[in-house]
């Protein structure tokens, strides 16, 4: 954001209008083609991102991510390096850059609510009540009942730590690594850049952060196996399997209660961790 800092100690406005519109650089009419392509790479981001509200009516989406674009719009001015005044060929390609752009970093942040959902389903998958699926109106995907508890606590902690700024931060830099009258550089698409890296061990990350949130429970389950598997070898004739059920969903959600404080623990330090390897790897993007 060092351009911008570097304008407003040189100039004497409070209006908003004036200032994004006394950039010598820049005419009127190219601030006003910066903030359509500022709205193309807000735009996913409000629809996607599961924090903004994803389930919201299409209306308010919209809304949202108007505003937000004129709020980053004289950081975005300031990064621009060329007056874009004509709507050609060359706007319709640099629509298509933010979208995709947009898309990307989106999807980079709903990973951590994935994950979150993704332990609650893997604890009500062995506890044996995954047959109960629900709605979640926030992924837009049918998930758990503790899937649904994790995402929603999640969403709460998220907030709570400062996420969004910390994103919005990434979304900004993303503007000085990449502006938007530029387009993605070639090198940016080589195989060995630090960025593809990251997404070919997203995989990876995704399982062992899910298994680790969901730790304590699988744990339990899996001792109250073992010791129904024993009962059930000392008394065959008794059908230890349908009794047990009961017996594994309620350590499950014992030792869920128990070390639900160590969980939120590691659901915040997870999501700050992503988020500063986030704006790291949009550092990583040569210019």
């Amino acid at each position: 954001m060092e351009p911008l800092n570097i304008f407003l100690a040189a100039i004497d406005t409070t209006d908003y209008l004036s200032l994004v519109l006394s950039f010598p650089h820049i005419p009127p009419i190219s601030v006003l083609t910066l903030f359509f392509l500022g709205l193309m790479r807000l735009a996913p981001i409000v629809a996607l991102a599961p924090f903004l509200g994803s389930k919201l009516p299409g209306g308010v989406k919209i809304g949202t991510a108007i505003v937000l674009t004129a709020v980053i719009l004289p950081h975005l001015i300031a990064s621009a390096k060329m007056p874009v005044a004509t709507y050609d060929a060359h706007f319709a390609a640099y629509c298509i850059k933010e979208l995709f752009i947009g898309t990307i970093l989106a999807l980079l942040v709903s990973i951590p609510f994935y994950i979150a959902q993704s332990s609650g389903v893997l604890i009500d998958f062995l506890r044996g009540s995954s047959a109960l699926q629900i709605q979640d109106p926030v992924m837009q995907s049918q998930s758990s009942s503790i899937g649904q508890l994790y995402n929603y606590v999640f969403i709460v902690l998220f907030y709570e730590i400062g996420g969004p700024f910390m994103f919005l931060e990434g979304v900004l830099n993303s503007y000085s690594v990449i502006a938007a009258d530029s387009f993605i550089p070639a090198a940016f698409f080589n195989l060995h850049m630090p960025f593809w890296q990251f997404m070919l061990s997203l995989l990876t990350k995704f399982l062992a952060i899910s298994l680790q949130l969901a730790a304590p429970s699988l744990v339990a389950i899996l001792m109250a196996e073992m010791f129904l598997g024993i009962a059930n070898r000392l008394a065959p004739q008794v059908q230890i399997a349908f009794l047990g059920m009961a017996l594994k969903s309620f350590v499950g959600l014992a030792l869920l209660w128990a070390g639900w404080y160590f969980i939120l623990q590691q659901l915040g330090k997870q999501s700050i961790l992503w988020l500063q390897s986030l704006n790291q790897l949009i550092f990583s993007i040569p210019k």
